[in-house]
């Protein structure tokens, strides 16, 4: 079983983000054996991308016309995992929007996936759904890595997972009395 970790980003607006639209995907193997990180080009010539979301992403519709689709990109997903390996995501979003694309694609959940935050949240025992670079900032005093680049949230991911795996308790302490 290997270890994977994902981000993706969205098409998106400042009141919505548009799951069916990934504008971008990055996958990483724990080992650093596998990455596959790409923009993408949603479905539909007709597709805009906001003023917000660039802002947001530093992705413009220049940077995503000649990418490939998500559907292109599935194929080498699916060729470098297997159903034993898990792929790690924060948030529900993105764990959503896999799903979605998955069943589109393949008529079923070709990957076993998990919401770390999920998982980090019920064992801090904390109600609510803290943010990815918050959680990150609080674990590395690192204040400095810019957050919704795909590649980087994932980097992000990853090392959350690294610290909270080596010492569960010592990162609920860390988080608990700089979050609350």
């Amino acid at each position: 079983m290997n270890v994977y970790f994902m981000d993706l980003e969205f098409l998106c607006d400042e009141d919505y983000a548009y799951e069916d639209e990934i504008i971008a995907i990055c996958l990483l193997a724990e080992d650093e054996s596998y990455e596959l990180t790409s923009l993408v080009r949603p479905y539909g010539d007709d597709f805009e991308v906001s003023e917000y979301c660039t802002n947001l992403t530093g992705i413009s519709k220049d940077d995503l016309v000649s990418k490939p689709l998500f559907s292109d990109l599935y194929e080498d997903m699916i060729n470098n995992t297997s159903e034993e390996d898990i792929l790690y995501v924060w948030g529900n979003v993105d764990l959503e929007a896999v799903y979605k694309a998955s069943i589109e694609i393949a008529g079923e959940l070709e990957f076993n996936i998990v919401d770390f935050q999920d998982e980090f949240m019920q064992y801090c025992e904390i109600a609510f759904r803290p943010g990815l670079k918050k959680v990150y900032e609080i674990l590395t005093d690192d204040f400095e890595i810019k957050h919704h680049d795909v590649r980087n949230d994932t980097l992000m991911l990853k090392e959350i997972y690294k610290l909270f795996n080596t010492d569960k308790k010592a990162v609920m302490r860390k988080v608990k009395g700089r979050m609350l």
